[in-house]
């Protein structure tokens, strides 16, 4: 039994291919379509908001309510002292004090004594120049456990004048690194200045909130306990924030012009983070994030501080690569599997509601879990194993209706064939009535034939007569109607228009004639004395069309020149002749027959019959 190569084998083999690319396929490949689907799921979930976020902006409306349109020190020290007043957690700052650093200078005195009057923590730059790491030093417990990532790693840090950290109650990472399109989807969780850890600046934020005393950190990838939470960070140490989107950060952000002049609630500030920072250029970085192309570097921080506090911290585990390989081979699977009941376009319909459904529960993962799973890079493999199996699908039915065609073309025309295939609801060819030319033919001494040889050889040989005698009726423009026993019926211009259709028919009489007394030598058939093929031909209007409704569906026709075929060819035995033409054949094909006289012809009465070739006996 031949082995044959099947769509649901093809889709088979796609979908381990698509399991073995997810876990395999270097990072690069995919990772940018895979990051902006994350940036897309996490903005279509609607993550939870802390209230106890709150920014400050020193925005372009604080810079135009100065007198000399400048912000300077003294007015950061008179916003400080504001919200102080107002008793927050804390106050973290995305400004770094770093030049102009005399301790003797009064702006630096009041700046200084403002960051004293509430729990100030100062952010510091990344630096390629080593120096004096930042203080204060946050506290932070190390397990045993813990294998630092090698990003944590830092050369140096800029930080504010030492008058500054000595005022201020710690110290955090306030410089961001975003992707290779240049967004900043994730904080480094914590940066080693020499051999001290720093948290980011959002992180420590929230543990100053919490009051945690002593946070813990360990690991393989790293985890952080923060009071009585537990934070799993990224393989790399990072930990991903959910992007505000603008109105959001609108509405958690307060202009630094607007406190001076106390138009804002005092107790706005009281028990909550405030972050410090400027949406202008030469004050505060501007990244482009997972919300908006513009976003100033505090909003980041404030953002990460607010997924931790709501406890809403995606997460990109590693592990999720193999539980999605194996999902990806079940979905692919399962495509595979609609190539055995469907067709192409329905395979297609159903292999896009797997993709459908794969994308559903990413977001639902996520929604309800914050797990970011790779909802693209399944949906991509998916989607290609669906075109692989729907185009293996696609070809083997392009096949299977080709051989099809061969085959039915053998029993039908060839235009009632492509509009079976083509038009399967289409109603039946009504009758119509046109001139055919009618061809039967007959094997000599066929019963006796079929009584001394074995059945399967009789049926090896018969094949072969079929096809080679089938195919020169198609050669010469005529149509099978039907095999019979060990005969064949045609039909010239039926049921499409053929010029010179008797004359095509009686050169393909000749042409069957002498391809049969070929195969009568041949040593197969020589061996079983296989007879002469008998050939009757005449023309005449008939009556064509499909016979049979909710039965077996017939394309035939119907007349008396039919009938009159069947009766020359068994003319042919009383005749001694091998071709036999009818009278109107004769008439109308407008050559020299060879006359074989006037004979009566059963049920028709007494005619002139002709034959074109030289066999007149036996």
């Amino acid at each position: 039994m031949t082995f044959r190569i099947r769509p649901f084998h093809v889709g088979i083999l796609a979908s381990i291919a698509a399991a073995l690319l997810v876990v395999l396929m270097p990072d690069g490949w995919l990772e940018g379509g895979r990051e902006l689907y994350f940036d897309r799921l996490t903005q279509l979930v609607s993550a939870p908001v802390s209230p106890a976020v709150v920014v400050v902006d020193i925005d372009r409306k604080s810079y135009a309510a100065m007198p000399d349109q400048a912000w300077q020190r003294a007015d950061t020290a008179r916003l400080v002292e504001k919200i102080a007043a107002a008793g927050p957690s804390v106050i973290a700052f995305d400004l770094v004090f770093s030049t102009d650093c005399d301790p003797a200078s009064d702006t630096n005195r009041k700046l200084a004594a403002a960051l004293s009057k509430a729990p100030a923590l100062l952010g510091f730059l990344l630096s390629d120049v080593g120096g004096k790491s930042p203080r204060p030093l946050p506290v932070l417990a190390i397990a045993r456990s813990l294998t630092v990532p090698e990003i944590w790693f830092v050369p140096g840090a800029e930080t504010s004048c030492p008058v500054f950290q000595q005022r201020a109650a710690s110290s955090g990472a306030a410089f961001l690194i975003g992707d290779e399109d240049s967004r900043v989807r994730r904080v480094q969780a914590f940066s080693i200045v020499g051999s001290e850890p720093y948290p980011a600046l959002g992180l420590e934020a929230v543990r100053r909130y919490y009051d945690v005393k002593t946070p813990l950190l360990g690991g393989t990838p790293p985890w952080l306990k923060l009071g009585r939470e537990i934070f799993s960070l990224a393989e790399d140490g990072s930990m991903r924030f959910v992007a505000s989107r603008p109105d959001a950060m609108a509405r958690r952000t307060v202009s630094a012009i607007d406190i001076l002049q106390a138009n804002v609630a005092p107790d706005l500030f009281a028990e909550k983070i405030v972050f410090i920072g400027s949406s202008l250029p030469n004050l505060g970085g501007l990244r482009q994030s997972a919300a908006a192309q513009l976003v100033a570097s505090t909003q980041i921080h404030a953002d990460l501080a607010n997924s931790i506090l709501t406890s809403f911290v995606p997460l990109r585990d590693e592990g999720f690569v193999n539980l999605e390989a194996g999902y990806t081979l079940f979905a692919g699977l399962i495509v595979a599997l609609l190539t055995v009941r469907f067709r192409p376009w329905e395979t297609l319909a159903a292999g896009l509601g797997v993709i459908g459904f794969t994308l559903a529960a990413s977001y639902a993962i996520y929604a309800r879990t914050g797990w970011l799973t790779d909802g693209f890079t399944v949906t991509a493999m998916i989607a290609l194993v669906l075109v692989v199996a729907a185009f293996s699908q696609f070809a083997e039915t392009r096949r299977v209706e080709r051989v099809a065609r061969e085959r039915f073309a053998q029993y039908l025309p060839q235009a009632v064939v492509d509009r079976y295939l083509d038009q399967p609801g289409k109603a039946p060819i009504a009758g119509e009535e046109r001139e055919v030319t009618a061809l039967f033919t007959d094997i000599e001494g066929f019963s006796a034939l079929a009584g001394r040889v074995r059945p399967q050889e009789l049926v090896a040989l018969l094949n072969i007569y079929f096809a080679e005698v089938n195919k020169l009726v198609a050669d010469h423009g005529g149509m099978v109607d039907k095999v019979v026993g060990d005969a064949v019926h045609a039909f010239f211009n039926a049921p499409e228009d053929l010029d010179d259709h008797i004359n095509k028919a009686i050169d393909c009489a000749l042409a069957i004639s002498r391809l049969t007394e070929e195969m009568r030598n041949r040593p197969q058939f020589k061996a079983q004395d296989f007879g002469r093929t008998r050939i009757g031909i005449e023309t005449g209007m008939a009556v064509l069309g499909e016979v049979g409704l909710s039965g077996k569906l017939d394309y035939t026709a119907h007349g008396n020149s039919i009938n009159l075929a069947a009766r020359l060819q068994d003319a042919n035995k009383f005749l001694g002749s091998t071709i036999c033409v009818g009278p109107a054949a004769n008439r109308n094909s407008h050559r020299t027959l060879r006359a074989l006289g006037e004979h009566e012809i059963r049920g028709f009465g007494t005619m002139a019959l002709f034959t074109p070739d030289d066999y007149v006996g036996r």
